[in-house]
C-alpha cells in the first residue's frame, strides 16, 4: 500500500470526527466516569425533592421509576430515580467533591465536563446521558475561522 494511499484511508477514518454535529465534545459526552459514595439519602432527597423553595439553585433535577436491585427487596420494586445535573462544567475533582457534599450516593461525570450526582435508589449510575444546561458551553464544537 503506498503511502499515499494510507494517508487516504486514514483522513476518511478520522473525517466523522471534523463533521458538524460529531465533533470531539459529541464524542465526549458519551464517555464517563462513575464512582460509588456511601451516600446521606436524607440530604439528597431533601435537596432535590422541594426545587420551588424560594432559593435558585445551579442544577437541574430529573425523577424516573426504576426497579430496585436490592437483595433485601422483592424484585420488581420500582423505586423512582432521582438524579441531579450540575448546570455548568465542572473538573472531575469538582463534580466527585460536589456530589459527595450533596449526599449523593454516587456520581457520573462526563468527559465533556456535565456532573450528574445519583441518588441511592438509581440501579447502573442513573443517565448515561450528559444533560447539563450550559455544558458543554456553546461553541466549543464549532470549526473556528
Amino acid at each position: 500500500m503506498s503511502t499515499i494511499q494510507s494517508v487516504a484511508i486514514l483522513i476518511l477514518a478520522l473525517l466523522p470526527i471534523f463533521q458538524p454535529g460529531l465533533g470531539i465534545m459529541s464524542l465526549m459526552s458519551k464517555k464517563s466516569h462513575v464512582e460509588d459514595f456511601e451516600g446521606v439519602t436524607a440530604l439528597f432527597e431533601a435537596l432535590t425533592s422541594s426545587p420551588n423553595d424560594g432559593y435558585t439553585y445551579d442544577w437541574q433535577v430529573f425523577s424516573f421509576p426504576t426497579e430496585s436491585n436490592d437483595a433485601d427487596e422483592q424484585h420488581g420494586v420500582v423505586r423512582n430515580c432521582t438524579v441531579l445535573y450540575l448546570d455548568q462544567c465542572t473538573s472531575w475533582n469538582k463534580c466527585r467533591q460536589t456530589c459527595h457534599k450533596t449526599g449523593a450516593a454516587s456520581y457520573r461525570w462526563f468527559h465533556d465536563g456535565c456532573c450528574e450526582c445519583i441518588g441511592g435508589s438509581c440501579t447502573n449510575y442513573g443517565i448515561n446521558e450528559s444533560r447539563c444546561r450550559d455544558c458543554p458551553e456553546p461553541g466549543c464544537d464549532e470549526d473556528e475561522d
